[in-house]
């Protein structure tokens, strides 16, 4: 018996009291009022522990976070103890952790925010929800006020502006370029931010053309000029549009006195044969901003190898390129075929990445040494690689080995010590 309130006695199946405790538990955590289970008070947490902003509106409590602590049940709503899930104003910043910001709301006295019954599992999308998400999303913006500067998308600098928020533009500086590969998945590092200095903004580019204009890099005359990746959602700001930036890229390829243009929409004649050629030029049409109506002028430059897809993705189907006087080692033109082609195929009976990739390396290398060397010094290079792989770990560390070998006769001895 109880000297006030109300006794509400339940009966409960069996199957039901096994689960009962968990089920109050969860119940109390973030209800508003102290609850006991069997004569034990319950704990209970607020809602919107660990918010780095926390203001009231709309009858509710609104906490702020630079991270999704709701991921991936999105029960972003506190409704007296019931959590729901409820679309709420978040925005992304335009950095290398990309910080996300995210809102909690704890329900305390919001009469027109209504559940959708009987399970109230959601919130009924009237007015009072799109008020509640307005006042939302500028305390959201009220707690990127708050921080030292911000990376935010213009657009969403501009939202905050018509939302009454003043916020100051987004942190200059773009992350230093890095050339795209066929692979991209694997090996990307942390990006390099650059502040300060002459900078030229590179738009996405197909992993042939990169690898092009990595070549290019540090020849003038852009020897003295950062290569910045772009950032499209941060045009707007007057600091990155006022920056020069890459509009198109083509390559000019010299043979035998005939001259033939390859860039992203454009593929080299299919009988065009790998092999070394007079001279490769890549053209670059950069404007002096980003805006529309910039002047522009166009720069070439000469590179000592080109690696053209053609519109495929297999090592056969490439276009491999060398100048005669460049200069270009087999190891680095290995390399430039390697990130320029190989894409790791992840296929439930194709051989793990790693294996993949090091006969990819190895058919690279062979190709490299044959546009290079001829194809004595590749067959060599073969037979090297493959000793490497399959002999050097069987001879003593304290011994040396001669290898006679022919078509169908092979004779191995070791060297006197």
């Amino acid at each position: 018996m109880i000297g006030w309130g109300t006794l509400i006695s339940i009966e409960l199946p069996p199957d039901w009291k096994q689960g009962l405790s968990a089920v109050v538990a969860d119940a109390a955590r973030h209800y508003p009022l102290p609850v006991t289970l069997n004569e034990t008070l319950l704990p209970r947490e607020d809602f919107l522990k660990d918010a780095m902003f926390v203001e009231n509106a709309c009858g509710c409590r609104i906490g702020v976070y630079d991270r999704d602590p709701d991921w991936p049940r999105d029960q972003r709503i506190n409704f007296h103890g019931h959590r729901v899930k409820c679309a709420l104003p978040t925005v992304r910043e335009e950095k290398d952790n990309g910080s996300l910001w995210t809102v909690r709301i704890d329900i305390m006295d919001a009469p027109e925010i209504h559940m959708v019954l009987p399970a109230r599992k959601e919130v009924i999308d009237n007015a009072a929800l799109k008020a509640l998400r307005d006042a939302a999303e500028q305390i959201l913006y009220k707690a990127i006020e708050t921080q030292p500067d911000h990376r935010l998308p213009f657009t969403a600098w501009q939202r905050a502006c018509e939302l009454g928020v003043t916020l100051p533009q987004a942190r200059s500086g773009l992350a230093i370029w890095r050339t795209q590969t066929a692979d991209d998945c694997h090996g990307r590092s942390s990006r390099m931010i650059a502040s300060e200095g002459a900078m030229l903004i590179v738009p996405s580019l197909e992993p042939d053309i990169a690898q092009a204009l990595a070549l290019a890099r540090g020849k003038p005359p852009i020897e003295d000029v950062q290569l910045v990746e772009a950032e499209d959602a941060l045009q707007g700001y007057a600091w990155y549009d006022t920056l020069p930036v890459i509009r198109d890229i083509s390559l000019r390829i010299d043979r035998e006195g005939s001259v033939h243009r390859y860039d992203d929409d454009m593929c080299l004649p299919a009988d065009f044969a790998c092999g070394l050629v007079d001279r490769i030029v890549i053209e670059l049409t950069v404007c002096e901003t980003g805006r529309t109506d910039a002047s522009h002028s166009v720069h070439s430059i000469e590179i000592p190898a080109l690696v053209c897809r053609n519109g495929g993705w297999d090592i056969e189907e490439a276009i491999i390129l060398a100048t005669r006087d460049g200069g270009i080692t087999p190891d680095r033109l290995s390399r430039m075929i390697y990130a320029t082609i190989f894409c790791g195929a992840d296929d439930g009976d194709c051989d793990s990445w790693d294996t993949q990739s090091r006969s990819f390396e190895r058919e690279a290398r062979q190709h490299a040494t044959h546009i290079l060397l001829g194809e004595d010094a590749a067959t060599l290079e073969a037979i090297n690689m493959s000793a490497w792989d399959n002999l050097s770990w069987l001879i003593p560390l304290d011994r040396k080995i001669v290898i006679h070998a022919e078509r169908g006769a092979i004779t191995v001895d070791f060297l006197p010590n």
